[in-house]
């Protein structure tokens, strides 16, 4: 991309699953500030079982046409550079995880989400 756009706040907002692969869903912020998009986001991530840790997230077809009018964006290549950098900070810790909403979500169901990562 010639000028990025930046990506702000990564949050992930639930988590399922158990052992070394969960689902999750959450929102990054793109471009800070006064004119901030929040785009949600479904995916998934593995633990480094098999090649190694790896997220990989999906947004939705009306968000990608909202994107590609950007004039950062326009192009799919461009696209697919955004949604890598945010899961390569996903990867490496760089979110906010609602931890509260989460075990929240848990006591109610009486569910782990987390498998064998405790809080």
């Amino acid at each position: 991309m010639d000028e990025d756009p930046e990506v702000g706040e990564i949050r992930i907002e639930t988590l399922e699953g158990l052992g070394a692969s969960y689902r999750m869903t959450g929102h990054f912020v793109l471009n800070p500030g006064a004119k901030e998009l929040k785009v949600k986001f479904n995916g998934v991530a593995f633990g480094g079982h098999y090649g190694g840790h790896n997220v990989n997230i999906e947004i939705s077809e009306e968000v990608k046409e909202k994107l590609m009018e950007m004039p950062d964006l326009k192009t799919q290549e461009n696209l697919e550079a955004l949604l890598s950098e945010v899961q390569r900070r996903i990867l490496t810790g760089d979110m906010t995880v609602d931890f509260e909403t989460i075990k929240n979500e848990e006591e109610q169901q009486n569910i782990d989400p987390f498998g064998n990562i405790s809080t």
